[in-house]
């Protein structure tokens, strides 16, 4: 997999979040960076650990703003950020990662949820926040 850069298309209209989703692009990067080196399996499983605390953290940070301004699709939203939580620390703990391993497969999962999570169900909540007043 590639580094993925960040692009315009990719803001949701919301500062915050879009900061939190470069963050999570940056530690997407670094894992597929760390990929192409001969890694100790406890540098990647750091890496992978701080990138789910982290998305978590941001999932919080989303739900939170959801609730604060009764977004409809929240439930649909919590749903999705928990299964991403449930998907990756099951790629884990069924050995896609290990000693100078980082599955080709959780990295797709990774990059793609993440792009496709914002250019998708992150964009439906980018006019309603932005109506809000949150920019």
């Amino acid at each position: 997999m590639e580094i993925i850069i960040w692009r315009d298309e990719f803001s949701v209209g919301v500062a915050e979040m879009d900061q939190q989703h470069k963050k999570l692009l940056a530690m997407i990067n670094r894992l597929i960076a760390e990929q192409k080196k001969l890694t100790d399996q406890k540098t990647i499983a750091n890496l992978l650990t701080d990138m789910t605390d982290y998305a978590d953290e941001h999932f919080r940070a989303e739900e939170f703003l959801m609730a604060e301004y009764d977004y409809d699709r929240k439930t649909e939203q919590e749903d999705q950020h928990k299964a991403f939580i449930e998907k990756t620390q099951s790629f884990c703990l069924a050995g896609n990662v290990g000693p100078n391993i980082l599955s080709e497969a959780l990295l797709d999962y990774l990059g793609t949820y993440l792009i496709g999570h914002i250019l998708k169900e992150d964009m439906q909540y980018k006019h309603f926040f932005n109506k809000k007043g949150l920019r």
